[in-house]
């Protein structure tokens, strides 16, 4: 039986301490051995061109990687304001190939919102479609299920995939508004309980130190064409591990999870 290992991160953009952090996500990743990585805010600027948070990672990892581009706005890097880009990004020990980027219903105050979709070639020439996400994060519910119904709609539409991931950061917690219609509208199944994840997950360090559980990353799968779902295992909460001096890999803990193809 083949296993998938799949994770997905909130890189952080250029915030805190860049290349402490993004190394330290480098290590910690590598000790994880995950096959498939889906992360959000990838940071990268042509005014500062060793900060390159995909290929950075890809390098260490020795994985490919395909970028999404979003979220173009100046950003205070290293002590000046630099143009950038807060983009999506999937890695894979595994072949890729682009199949869409999808514009996100969005407002004037939060523009720019992508879905990025991947085909994975998997062993055995099995093919998984990895669709990416970041929803807005204004305190907008309606905005945010919006998005949710219209990347569940477009996920539903590409029936080819015997495997269909959705993962990212929803920006929304497991009970909430958008994630139900998220689930009701894709008939997806949650990764992390699916994979006996341990409960209260969270994802949110600023959250943590406040002592309340709260968890906006998730791994979702869709069903198969005969209405059954695929398996998984281990799922658990990853990159929480400070280095020595108390650097975190992010703000966001990431969310593991692995598929079992039988």
């Amino acid at each position: 039986m083949a296993k998938v290992k799949i994770i997905t991160i909130n890189t952080w953009k250029c915030d805190g301490d860049y290349y402490r952090r993004i190394s330290l996500l480098a290590e910690q990743l590598k000790a994880l051995k995950p096959d498939i990585i889906a992360c959000q805010e990838c940071f990268i600027s042509e005014e500062a061109p060793h900060a390159d948070t995909l290929k950075f990672l890809a390098g260490q990892l020795n994985m490919n990687y395909l970028f999404a581009s979003g979220r173009s706005k100046r950003r205070y890097f290293e002590g000046k304001w630099v143009d950038s880009l807060s983009g999506l990004g999937i890695l894979s020990v595994y072949p890729l190939t682009n199949v869409n980027t999808i514009n996100l219903p969005a407002i004037a105050e939060d523009n720019d919102r992508k879905a990025q979709q991947v085909e994975v070639l998997l062993p055995d020439r099995e093919k998984l479609l990895i669709t990416n996400v970041h929803l807005t994060h204004l305190k907008n519910t309606e905005l945010r299920k919006k998005q949710a119904e219209f990347v569940a709609d477009k996920t539903k539409s590409l029936q080819n995939y015997p495997y269909s991931i959705v993962c990212g950061d929803f920006n929304a917690e497991p009970d909430s508004a958008e994630i139900k219609a998220f689930v009701s509208d894709s008939h997806a199944i949650d990764c992390y309980t699916a994979g006996d994840g341990y409960e209260p997950r969270y994802s949110l360090m600023e959250n943590l130190q406040q002592k309340r559980h709260v968890c906006v990353d998730h791994i979702f799968a869709l069903p198969f064409t005969n209405g059954a779902y695929p398996k998984f295992t281990d799922s658990a909460i990853v990159l929480n591990q400070p280095d020595a001096t108390g650097v975190y890999p992010s703000d966001h803990f990431g969310i593991s999870t692995t598929l079992l193809m039988e």
